[in-house]
């Protein structure tokens, strides 16, 4: 079937489906090479969930393949029911809130990423694969930027990252200007949110939180309500009970605007796995500004940076791609580069 989490416009129309060798024959359809090898590791002590780990001989760097395969013949479950059963099962960093493993729908993106080098882990009944090691980079790529031109590749990837900058620090430096840096602000501006939010009777952070926290709760319950009904629900959450908050006073229309903002730039990430990484990180974000304003901010993103600096996933640096490397070990993956000047492996 076609891809539903990892649309792309130009690219091929075909997905994974919950049969495994189907998966391993459409990879092996893309990436017709010889040296391709499948390993079947049976997973879970009573279920033996068949689950193949992909990657190309004499080519995948060897440490990678051993330590991934001895992850996976030392999970000590007795039932592995999908990918997603595997992924937390081997991963280093259980409770890090970004996540290190790359799941996609994708044959086209899964071959890709055994052309560079990584390895893909492949689970009877999931229709997701797993590519290791997942770096940063990889998360805010998306399938279109292999299938348009340069220009337009590197132009919408600004966007994509201008995007998931706004929805992680939008709510949370509102919180600051409005608590600690209204000199920040025009007059005019300043008199129209304090005149918006003058019958409003909670404070301003728990009237943000509540909002973000509706917002969240009307995406997940639109994931769960079958898809006809999925446009009413947008329409009930979105205009009556906005509309309908904004005339009883229990909301201002300026966290409104703000939400709104926040859910695009998140709707911009390219993974569902960084999207959802993004909103915890975005509630932190908002308790850290409310308590020391915009030094709390700074301190805060330092100190993620820090964390993400120093984090390895099987054995790479998690940042490795970000920037260009002194020694060129690693490839640059901002911004796009032509595919005449993009490096074989990582």
């Amino acid at each position: 079937d076609a891809p539903s989490q990892e649309a792309s416009l130009a690219g091929p129309q075909e997905a994974f489906s919950e049969i495994i060798m189907t998966n391993l024959a459409l990879v092996r359809k893309i990436l017709k090479n010889p040296d391709v090898v499948a390993e079947n590791i049976p997973v879970g002590k009573i279920s033996k969930t068949p689950c193949a780990v992909m990657y190309i001989k004499n080519f995948t760097n060897r440490k990678l393949i051993d330590n991934v395969e001895g992850r996976l013949k030392k999970i000590g479950a007795d039932y592995i029911f999908s990918s997603s059963d595997v992924e937390q099962l081997i991963e280093e960093k259980t409770y890090m809130p970004m996540t290190h493993t790359l799941k996609t729908e994708r044959p086209d993106r899964a071959a890709s990423m055994l052309a560079e080098g990584k390895v893909v882990i492949i689970v009877q009944g999931s229709p997701f694969a797993l590519i290791l090691p997942t770096l940063a980079a990889d998360l805010v790529e998306a399938t279109e930027d292999n299938y348009v031109r340069i220009p337009e590749a590197n132009f919408m990837r600004v966007i994509r990252i201008f995007g998931m900058l706004i929805s992680l620090f939008f709510p949370a430096l509102f919180i600051a200007v409005m608590l600690y840096h209204q000199e920040v602000l025009p007059t005019d501006l300043l008199t129209a949110i304090a005149a918006s939010r003058e019958k409003v009777p909670f404070p301003i952070v728990f009237e943000l939180v509540i909002m973000q926290l509706a917002f969240e709760l009307i995406k997940e319950a639109s994931i769960r309500v079958p898809n006809p009904i999925g446009s009413t629900l947008g329409i009930i959450g979105g205009l009556i009970l906005g509309q309908a908050a904004v005339e009883a006073a229990i909301v201002s229309p300026i966290l409104i605007i703000i939400v709104s903002i926040s859910g695009i730039g998140s709707f911009a990430t390219p993974t569902l796995a960084l999207s959802r990484s993004l909103v915890l990180l975005q509630f932190i974000y908002i308790i850290v500004a409310a308590a020391a304003g915009i030094m709390g901010i700074v301190s805060a993103a330092f100190l993620s940076l820090a964390l993400l600096a120093s984090a390895e996933t099987y054995g790479m640096p998690f940042l490795a791609e970000l920037l260009p490397s002194s020694n060129n070990k690693y490839r640059s993956a901002i911004p796009v580069h032509p595919i005449w000047r993009r490096r074989n492996r990582v």
